[in-house]
């Protein structure tokens, strides 16, 4: 009763309220893997620290260790004689000698400073005498150029809070923590099924009346760039054959992203084939155009995306809903595109009622950063070369050029 009376109604919510729907999932559980193979993963738990780093009290410059009394005043007018004792290196074998009064042993970046030094000179200070000797050239204070023992890393510290993205750098800072291995959130198996008797695969080719599956694609690229090799299908419009297929891949994968068949047509069986397996519909069209058709559902723990068919509805309502609802299942804490307040180069128009997105680009400008609308673009070149989408939120009728709106960023590359 409820997914009838949703069909007649048009079931529209708000950006908001779909949105809350999507921060509602939960990851589908956890794994232990090597943190050298956790590249874009979240954090499943707070991630400790297992050793110091650095291991000891080192030098950050090439140069000498010194006591800093010794050199208390040293300037190029008036130098500081010392006597070498030795060379320290990062890694070297053998106990550094220790210094006192009036010593000092030659350092490179790294090495363990030595007993009864105090301080590292650099070597743009020093002047070589001879072997034996050389000339301190300038003063310096207790604890220069020297990195103690722990100062980047405290063993048992906690280095990364839970639900933390890794990134390369964290992956770095993992290491030196010596942190081998890393609980993080499982990547969710996900399915892609573009439907239409249309649709032709990538590299096939298109006969009159035909259409490439390019929303397969598009999505799956902005999946792989999320960590997730997804299973990608095309089927005919038949709502027995969707059906057993649907399920199918439903028994498989975590997710299953449906690309078409969410109107009302004749063979828009999409939303009909949802109802049959008994999918519980969280929301079905959503006021955002484009992107109107999509609609979430859950079968248990299954979660399904329905996405319209056009190219541009389809890419947006992956963009804004889909995308984060799987970022979500993967531990993040907040999954959508960050925005951008720009300053809008040019009107855009809406609907009052809707929350309208328009493809842009980004360009610098005196001082100021502008969102500069792809409207004149064709629908699949401004998707291709805008590096966000401008919103125009629900209860604004447009913004005028010089007013200030909020860019969803959507490319890596920003400023275009």
């Amino acid at each position: 009763m409820e997914n009838q009376r949703s069909r007649e109604t048009g079931g529209l919510i708000s950006l908001k309220e779909a949105m809350e729907c999507v921060m509602g999932l939960s990851p589908f559980g956890q794994e232990e893997i090597e943190a050298t193979s956790a590249l874009g993963r979240i954090t499943a738990q707070d991630v400790v620290a297992r050793s110091n780093c650095p291991s000891i009290d080192s030098s950050l410059k090439d140069g000498i260790a010194v006591i800093s009394s010794d050199v208390d005043g040293a300037t190029p007018d008036s130098p500081v004689r010392l006597r070498v004792k030795g060379t320290v290196t990062a890694g070297g074998e053998g106990e550094a000698p220790r210094l006192t009064p009036g010593t000092c042993v030659r350092i490179m970046t790294g090495s363990p400073i030595p007993p009864g030094a105090e301080a590292v000179l650099a070597s743009e200070f020093v002047t070589q005498v001879s072997q034996d000797e050389v000339l301190a050239l300038a003063d310096s204070r207790p604890g220069r150029n020297v990195l103690k023992k722990g100062q980047d890393i405290r063993e048992g510290e906690v280095i990364l809070k839970g639900h933390s993205p890794l990134g390369p750098a964290a992956l770095g800072l993992l290491a030196a923590a010596g942190v081998y291995r890393v609980r993080v959130f499982r990547v969710p198996q996900v399915a892609i099924a573009a439907t239409g008797s249309e649709l032709v695969s990538p590299g096939e080719p298109i006969g009159p009346g035909q259409v490439a599956a390019s929303n397969m694609v598009t999505l799956k690229g902005e999946l792989e760039e999320i960590g997730i090799e997804p299973t990608c299908v095309i089927f005919k419009d038949d709502l027995g054959g969707l059906c057993h297929h649907f399920k199918g891949l439903l028994e498989d994968h975590d997710i299953l992203i449906t690309c078409g068949g969410v109107l009302d047509g004749d063979k828009d069986f999409t939303v009909q084939a949802m109802e049959e397996l008994g999918v519980h519909m969280v929301f079905r069209r959503v006021r955002i155009g484009p992107g109107k058709g999509i609609c979430m559902g859950m079968l248990g723990k299954k979660v399904i995306f329905n996405l319209p068919g056009g190219p541009p509805s389809n890419h947006v309502a992956a963009t804004v809903l889909a995308i984060p609802g799987i970022k979500r299942t993967m531990g993040y804490q907040d999954p959508f595109p960050p925005r951008l307040p720009c300053k809008v180069k040019m009107e855009v128009k809406g609907q009052p009622n809707w929350t309208q997105f328009t493809y842009c680009k980004i360009r610098c400008q005196s001082h100021e950063i502008y969102a500069v609308p792809l409207q004149s673009r064709s629908r699949l070149h401004a998707m291709a070369h805008a590096v966000g989408l401008l919103e125009l939120p629900e209860g604004k009728q447009s913004i005028s050029p010089g007013d200030r709106g909020d860019v969803w960023l959507t490319a890596k590359q920003m400023i275009g």
